[in-house]
């Protein structure tokens, strides 16, 4: 009994010890149970719908007020009818209501604006708006006489959350591959004791940093490619809407940010002490980016105090220049932004590995 006793205490101090048994086992499930169980799948989500008020008298701001109480809609504020064709596209609202400059008692033509297939959303929105403007106007018989309620399919390219899912899954995977392989790898070389006899040779740690940048950013492209080439016979998204221009923005994003990230697992492996902390270093890394940088759904849906946290993380930026191509055909021109930010994280990243790297 004795012996079992002491291979048990033996064994458990053994896990305790491991710092990447403690957070699959601990960590990681507390925090998704947490995360997933703030964003309440099984209630109602109000559908985000946009609002262009173009109308300056007292009515319009009394029936702007109202729709924006409706308690079955979230009302977000748009400056014009473009912006929300914008906002259509990306999916960030299902649809807008304009109340145009010639709003009146007489003459309540309000538009709504909508994607082709989104029936059930229109409906609602239609409700909603019948509703604010008979409590707004007391008008309720020469509504319905009027039709003042129109009706209009935006002419936008969108492709729903498939299209949506794919790019962020090309984004996360970058991360992924340039994290993870790097970690694992240089823990195998320094187990094996391969970077002690590199050491010895002529190889300078510039050599064998930028070597293993070409090798790996090599295979993250032809990652992504493969990546997309799924997306688009399987899955039936159309990348890049033709332009060639965004394809070669999209295969620029992956170099951009396979160098980032790889740099990332590098500075993660010359940072950890030992072989146990460097896979929870790199989880602690990457896990708060799988749900805080638009891979599995909009940031724009989230508290603002996280949105702008979740506009510093590197694959926020890397995520949506990538989706910015995929389903839009935007150029380098087009996501300038998405590749600043990604390039200034790169230099960081960059900079941080090649002070920290060391042979042992």
């Amino acid at each position: 009994m004795k012996i079992y006793i002491g291979f048990v205490v033996a064994a458990s101090k053994m896990f305790f010890r491991r710092k990447s048994s403690i957070f699959w086992t601990l960590f990681f499930p507390v925090v998704i149970m947490l995360a997933l169980g703030n964003f309440s799948f099984g209630a109602y989500s109000a559908p985000n719908v946009g609002l262009v008020n173009n109308s300056t008298n007292q009515l319009a701001n009394n029936l702007s007020n109202t729709l924006s109480q409706a308690t079955t809609i979230v009302v977000k504020e748009l400056k014009s009818a473009a912006e929300g064709d914008e906002a259509l596209e990306k999916g960030s609202v299902v649809a807008y209501i304009e109340i145009p400059d010639t709003f009146a008692n007489k003459k309540n033509d309000i538009s709504i604006t909508t994607r082709e297939g989104d029936k059930p959303e229109l409906e609602l929105v239609q409700n909603v708006v019948y509703i604010a403007l008979t409590n707004t106007t007391n008008a309720a018989e020469s509504i319905n006489e009027q039709n003042v309620i129109m009706t209009n399919i935006a002419d936008i390219r969108y492709q729903g959350y498939t299209g949506f899912l794919v790019a962020g899954i090309v984004g996360m995977a970058i991360m992924q591959s340039g994290i993870f392989t790097v970690v694992f790898t240089l823990l195998s070389y320094k187990n094996q004791g391969v970077l002690r006899r590199l050491q010895a040779t002529p190889i300078s740690p510039a050599h064998f940093i930028v070597g293993h940048l070409v090798s790996r950013v090599f295979i993250i492209v032809c990652q992504t490619a493969l990546l997309l080439a799924i997306g688009a016979v399987v899955l039936g998204v159309s990348i890049g809407l033709g332009n060639v221009f965004a394809y070669l923005n999209i295969f620029l994003m992956a170099i951009l940010g396979g160098i980032l990230f790889l740099s990332i697992g590098l500075a993660i492996s010359s940072a950890s002490p030992n072989e146990d902390s460097a896979p929870a270093l790199a989880n602690l890394v990457t896990f708060p980016m799988l749900f805080l940088s638009g891979v599995f759904f909009p940031i724009d849906y989230l508290p603002k105090s996280i949105y702008y946290f979740c506009n510093l993380l590197p694959l926020t930026h890397v995520a949506e220049g990538i989706r910015l191509s995929v389903l839009y055909g935007d150029s380098t021109l087009d996501t300038l932004p998405q590749l600043g930010y990604t390039f200034i994280w790169m230099i960081i990243a960059f900079g941080i590995c090649a002070k920290t790297f060391k042979w042992e």
